[in-house]
């Protein structure tokens, strides 16, 4: 927190101007006193203080003509630049969603206080580059602005209540504590990012630490693999519903063990050639270490049914994981469980594999797992293309044509 004790005891909240701006505001800092001489007190007194200098250097290094200067020398942002709640800055993360998400947030009350998300942007931008992940902390933070209106209602009741309504909700609908828990964690990691940056008292106790997680919430449960029978099902229904993307998806899936995730990243120029074999490149930033960069060699059988040189799937998995949610309810007996999903079609390629008599570690560099033990999953330099393309082939075998 940027105070100074002044000489008769009252603290004073200080803020240096970055040279690029001195000229817009005609000086090198910010100052003015808490008129306390309580330290606490003080640094609660700041916050406010700082967040709206903050607001002025950023607003005077990206629109200049917004700042105003009062007739005591102090500056303000126009209307223009506050926007039409008064809310500024504070109010930017409002503006960007889709109207059926801000919704959401018309009956909440800001009064003054600066709203929880904020400054989530900027700390978005700045602890996570992997844009799954990105997604992920936006969304944990934007539902958690229902419970915790602004930075002043950070406390652990609040933090306690959201959980708590998790374990409200019907049984098939509340999500797995290790899903809450994930959550959390990305809260607690924006509190600590707050209150490095003195956007809040560095005397606030975190509130998502050491959160209860009752034993009402859901438990994780292993995803169930389809059957040949079930795939073949599932294909027919989409190819019937005339969604030529579904069925490229079930394709890529069921002769690569891929990911949802990472077929919706797929173009052609994920294709390349190693060792003579046409491969499919997975993204650098998949789902875990061992996903990223790994070469998945590209059956026969899938070059016949999916057109390879104008394949283009970037953006689509999002839209295609909720159509395969309707597609298996409506389609298989027990399509309404969380057990069945698109993830179900690697656990399908996975169990062809062992049941092909694949060995483990060529499996798992296939699909993109850890290898189960040190000497491989340490010291190896990972399975070779004649491997991986025998284990394809494998798959191909244990495939009838559909």
């Amino acid at each position: 927190m940027n105070l100074t004790c002044l000489k008769s005891g009252i603290w004073q909240v200080e803020l240096r101007i970055p040279s690029d701006v001195r000229v817009v505001l005609g000086r090198t800092r910010f100052a003015q006193s808490t008129g306390t001489r309580d330290k606490r007190k003080a640094s609660d007194k700041a916050l406010p203080i700082l967040t709206e200098w903050q607001q002025l250097i950023k607003t005077a290094r990206q629109s200049p003509e917004l700042i105003q200067t009062k007739p005591d020398r102090t500056f303000c942002l126009s209307e223009a630049a506050q926007g039409h709640d008064g809310r500024g800055d504070s109010s930017v993360w409002l503006d960007e969603l889709k109207p059926s998400q801000a919704k959401l947030y018309d009956a909440i009350e800001w009064g003054e206080g600066v709203s929880l998300p904020t400054h989530m942007s900027e700390f978005i931008e700045v602890h996570y580059t992997r844009h799954r992940t990105q997604l992920e902390a936006r969304r944990y933070i934007l539902e958690a602005t229902l419970f915790i209106h602004t930075l002043g209602d950070l406390n652990r009741g609040n933090a306690q209540r959201w959980i708590s309504t998790e374990e409200l909700k019907p049984l098939n609908e509340r999500r797995a504590v290790k899903t809450m828990q994930k959550a959390v964690g990305f809260l607690s990691e924006y509190i600590e990012w707050l209150r490095y940056k003195g956007f809040v008292s560095q005397n606030l106790q975190n509130p998502f630490k050491d959160l209860h997680f009752s034993k009402q919430l859901a438990r994780p449960r292993q995803y169930l693999p389809l059957s040949f029978d079930e795939l073949c099902l599932l294909r027919q229904a989409a190819k019937d519903a005339d969604d030529a993307v579904m069925v490229t998806y079930i394709d890529i899936g069921r002769f690569t063990g891929m990911r949802l995730s990472e077929i919706g990243e797929l173009s052609k120029e994920s294709i390349v050639v190693e060792s003579g074999v046409r491969c499919f490149r997975v993204r650098p930033d998949a789902k875990t270490e061992a996903s990223s960069n790994r070469l998945i060699p590209i059956a026969s059988s899938l070059t016949t049914c999916v057109d390879l040189e104008s394949l283009d799937l970037r953006g689509t998995g999002n839209a295609v994981g909720k159509r395969f949610g309707r597609l298996k309810r409506r389609g298989l007996k027990d399509g309404s469980t969380r057990q069945k999903c698109f993830h179900s079609i690697r656990k399908f390629v996975v169990t062809t594999l062992e049941q092909g008599g694949v060995a483990e570690g060529i499996a798992a560099d296939l699909v993109g797992h850890e290898k189960p033990n040190i000497t491989y999953n340490v010291y190896s330099g990972g399975s070779s293309i004649e491997q991986l393309s025998h284990a394809v082939r494998v798959l191909e075998g244990r495939q009838q044509i559909i």
